[in-house]
Protein backbone atom coordinates (compact mmCIF):
# COMPACT_ATOMS: atom_id res chain seq x y z
CA UNK A 1 0.00 0.00 0.00
CA UNK A 2 1.13 3.42 -1.23
CA UNK A 3 1.67 6.03 1.90
CA UNK A 4 2.43 9.20 1.35
CA UNK A 5 4.63 11.01 3.94
CA UNK A 6 3.81 13.99 6.24
CA UNK A 7 4.45 17.39 6.40
CA UNK A 8 6.71 16.37 9.50
CA UNK A 9 8.89 13.75 7.53
CA UNK A 10 9.48 16.17 4.68
CA UNK A 11 10.71 18.94 6.89
CA UNK A 12 12.87 16.27 8.82
CA UNK A 13 14.56 14.93 4.85
CA UNK A 14 15.16 18.64 4.34
CA UNK A 15 16.69 19.18 6.97
CA UNK A 16 16.54 22.97 7.33
CA UNK A 17 14.65 23.30 10.47
CA UNK A 18 10.61 25.06 10.58
CA UNK A 19 11.22 28.12 11.11
CA UNK A 20 8.54 30.56 8.72
CA UNK A 21 11.90 30.86 5.93
CA UNK A 22 12.66 27.23 5.86
CA UNK A 23 8.52 26.10 4.80
CA UNK A 24 8.24 28.84 2.59
CA UNK A 25 10.72 27.50 0.67
CA UNK A 26 10.37 23.67 1.32
CA UNK A 27 6.41 24.37 0.58
CA UNK A 28 7.74 26.03 -2.71
CA UNK A 29 9.43 23.31 -3.74
CA UNK A 30 6.81 21.20 -3.10
CA UNK A 31 4.11 22.86 -5.01
CA UNK A 32 6.42 22.81 -8.07
CA UNK A 33 6.83 19.29 -7.63
CA UNK A 34 2.87 18.60 -7.20
CA UNK A 35 1.87 20.53 -10.04
CA UNK A 36 4.41 19.10 -12.40
CA UNK A 37 3.88 15.71 -11.38
CA UNK A 38 1.02 15.37 -13.83
CA UNK A 39 2.93 16.27 -16.80
CA UNK A 40 6.23 14.26 -15.47
CA UNK A 41 3.85 11.48 -15.46
CA UNK A 42 1.89 11.46 -18.57
CA UNK A 43 5.89 12.31 -20.45
CA UNK A 44 6.57 8.83 -19.02
CA UNK A 45 3.37 6.96 -20.11
CA UNK A 46 3.66 8.53 -23.63
CA UNK A 47 7.44 7.55 -23.61
CA UNK A 48 6.13 3.64 -22.67
CA UNK A 49 3.14 3.95 -25.72
CA UNK A 50 5.76 5.23 -27.85
CA UNK A 51 7.83 2.13 -27.03
CA UNK A 52 4.83 0.04 -27.27
CA UNK A 53 4.33 1.97 -31.06
CA UNK A 54 8.57 1.03 -32.11
CA UNK A 55 8.52 -2.19 -30.62
CA UNK A 56 5.15 -3.31 -32.52
CA UNK A 57 5.80 -2.14 -34.92
CA UNK A 58 9.17 -3.24 -35.78
CA UNK A 59 6.59 -6.52 -36.79
CA UNK A 60 4.03 -4.50 -38.26
CA UNK A 61 3.67 -0.69 -38.44
CA UNK A 62 -0.52 -1.31 -39.57
CA UNK A 63 -0.78 -3.22 -36.60
CA UNK A 64 1.35 -1.11 -34.21
CA UNK A 65 -1.32 1.40 -34.45
CA UNK A 66 -4.42 -1.17 -34.61
CA UNK A 67 -2.83 -2.00 -30.85
CA UNK A 68 -2.44 1.25 -29.63
CA UNK A 69 -5.77 2.72 -30.77
CA UNK A 70 -8.20 -0.15 -30.84
CA UNK A 71 -7.07 -3.36 -29.01
CA UNK A 72 -6.88 -1.45 -25.92
CA UNK A 73 -10.02 0.64 -26.52
CA UNK A 74 -10.74 0.66 -22.55
CA UNK A 75 -7.78 2.70 -21.78
CA UNK A 76 -9.64 5.97 -24.40
CA UNK A 77 -13.09 4.91 -22.91
CA UNK A 78 -11.50 5.75 -19.57
CA UNK A 79 -9.47 8.65 -20.97
CA UNK A 80 -12.26 10.65 -22.71
CA UNK A 81 -14.56 9.63 -19.42
CA UNK A 82 -12.19 11.30 -17.42
CA UNK A 83 -11.78 14.64 -19.31
CA UNK A 84 -15.86 14.62 -19.47
CA UNK A 85 -16.03 13.41 -15.32
CA UNK A 86 -13.62 16.46 -14.44
CA UNK A 87 -15.21 19.13 -17.04
CA UNK A 88 -18.81 18.28 -15.88
CA UNK A 89 -17.74 18.64 -12.18
CA UNK A 90 -15.83 21.54 -12.19
CA UNK A 91 -18.52 23.50 -14.56
CA UNK A 92 -17.54 23.57 -17.79
CA UNK A 93 -20.18 22.77 -20.71
CA UNK A 94 -18.69 19.31 -22.31
CA UNK A 95 -19.95 20.23 -26.31
CA UNK A 96 -19.26 16.94 -27.63
CA UNK A 97 -17.60 13.54 -26.97
CA UNK A 98 -16.20 11.05 -29.74
CA UNK A 99 -14.80 7.38 -28.98
CA UNK A 100 -13.92 6.33 -32.25
CA UNK A 101 -13.15 8.77 -34.68
CA UNK A 102 -9.29 8.27 -35.72
CA UNK A 103 -7.25 11.27 -36.32
CA UNK A 104 -4.01 9.13 -37.06
CA UNK A 105 -2.41 8.05 -34.37
CA UNK A 106 -5.26 9.02 -31.57
CA UNK A 107 -8.61 7.84 -30.88
CA UNK A 108 -11.53 9.67 -29.88
CA UNK A 109 -11.69 13.78 -28.40
CA UNK A 110 -13.94 15.70 -26.28
CA UNK A 111 -14.81 19.49 -26.89
CA UNK A 112 -16.07 21.48 -23.94
CA UNK A 113 -16.72 25.92 -23.41
CA UNK A 114 -15.41 26.56 -20.20
CA UNK A 115 -18.09 29.27 -17.92
CA UNK A 116 -18.18 31.19 -14.52
CA UNK A 117 -15.21 33.14 -13.38
CA UNK A 118 -12.11 33.60 -14.84
CA UNK A 119 -10.31 31.64 -11.80
CA UNK A 120 -13.47 28.93 -12.52
CA UNK A 121 -12.48 28.85 -16.21
CA UNK A 122 -8.52 28.45 -15.47
CA UNK A 123 -9.55 25.58 -13.27
CA UNK A 124 -11.42 23.83 -15.45
CA UNK A 125 -9.07 23.83 -18.17
CA UNK A 126 -6.28 22.54 -16.06
CA UNK A 127 -8.42 19.85 -14.25
CA UNK A 128 -10.05 18.40 -17.65
CA UNK A 129 -6.72 18.69 -19.02
CA UNK A 130 -4.68 16.26 -16.59
CA UNK A 131 -8.24 14.17 -15.57
CA UNK A 132 -7.03 11.16 -17.79
CA UNK A 133 -3.68 11.33 -16.14
CA UNK A 134 -5.10 11.55 -12.86
CA UNK A 135 -7.62 8.96 -13.11
CA UNK A 136 -5.52 6.39 -15.10
CA UNK A 137 -2.77 6.20 -12.21
CA UNK A 138 -5.18 5.78 -10.14
CA UNK A 139 -6.88 2.94 -11.57
CA UNK A 140 -3.40 0.94 -12.78
CA UNK A 141 -2.09 1.50 -9.04
CA UNK A 142 -5.97 -0.25 -8.16
CA UNK A 143 -5.46 -3.09 -10.70
CA UNK A 144 -2.25 -3.74 -9.93
CA UNK A 145 -2.82 -4.01 -6.31
CA UNK A 146 -5.12 -6.40 -7.52
CA UNK A 147 -2.72 -8.33 -9.71
CA UNK A 148 -0.60 -8.82 -6.61
CA UNK A 149 -2.99 -9.22 -4.22
CA UNK A 150 -2.73 -13.06 -5.20
CA UNK A 151 -6.50 -13.22 -5.20
CA UNK A 152 -6.51 -13.81 -8.92
CA UNK A 153 -4.85 -16.35 -11.50
CA UNK A 154 -5.47 -17.14 -14.96
CA UNK A 155 -7.85 -15.37 -16.97
CA UNK A 156 -9.07 -13.03 -14.50
CA UNK A 157 -5.21 -11.98 -14.45
CA UNK A 158 -4.66 -11.72 -17.86
CA UNK A 159 -7.75 -9.61 -17.62
CA UNK A 160 -6.13 -7.45 -15.17
CA UNK A 161 -2.99 -7.12 -17.10
CA UNK A 162 -5.00 -6.23 -20.19
CA UNK A 163 -6.87 -3.43 -18.46
CA UNK A 164 -3.49 -2.27 -17.04
CA UNK A 165 -1.82 -2.25 -20.28
CA UNK A 166 -4.68 -0.58 -21.88
CA UNK A 167 -4.31 2.30 -18.95
CA UNK A 168 -0.82 2.84 -19.86
CA UNK A 169 -1.21 4.19 -23.41
CA UNK A 170 -4.57 6.11 -22.94
CA UNK A 171 -3.23 8.26 -19.69
CA UNK A 172 -1.02 10.61 -21.37
CA UNK A 173 -1.73 14.05 -21.58
CA UNK A 174 -1.73 15.59 -25.60
CA UNK A 175 -0.26 18.45 -26.83
CA UNK A 176 -3.52 20.27 -26.57
CA UNK A 177 -4.00 19.01 -23.15
CA UNK A 178 -1.00 20.11 -21.78
CA UNK A 179 -1.56 23.49 -23.39
CA UNK A 180 -5.12 23.55 -21.53
CA UNK A 181 -2.84 22.42 -18.03
CA UNK A 182 -0.30 25.54 -17.80
CA UNK A 183 -3.18 27.69 -19.38
CA UNK A 184 -4.66 27.57 -16.00
CA UNK A 185 -2.04 25.65 -13.42
CA UNK A 186 -1.15 29.25 -11.94
CA UNK A 187 -4.64 29.49 -10.06
CA UNK A 188 -3.33 26.50 -7.83
CA UNK A 189 0.09 27.88 -6.99
CA UNK A 190 -0.96 29.59 -4.38
CA UNK A 191 -3.97 27.63 -2.67
CA UNK A 192 -0.93 24.75 -3.18
CA UNK A 193 1.49 26.73 -1.70
CA UNK A 194 -1.06 27.79 1.40
CA UNK A 195 -1.54 23.81 2.17
CA UNK A 196 1.87 23.16 2.63
CA UNK A 197 3.17 26.13 4.79
CA UNK A 198 0.19 25.85 7.13
CA UNK A 199 0.58 22.00 7.22
CA UNK A 200 4.14 22.65 8.06
CA UNK A 201 3.15 25.52 10.78
CA UNK A 202 0.86 23.01 12.36
CA UNK A 203 3.34 19.96 12.15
Amino acid sequence: MLTLPSMTQIIEWFGWGNGVGALAAISVILTVLVLLAPVVFGMILYLIERMQVEIIGAVNRDFAYFFVNFATFPGTFVHEMAHLSFGVITGAEVNEICMFEDDGERLGHISYRTRGPWFMEAAQHTLTAVAPTVVGFGLGYFLLQLIFSGEFSGLACFGLWYLVISLIGHSTMSETDLEHYFQGVWVFIVPVFLVFFISGLLA
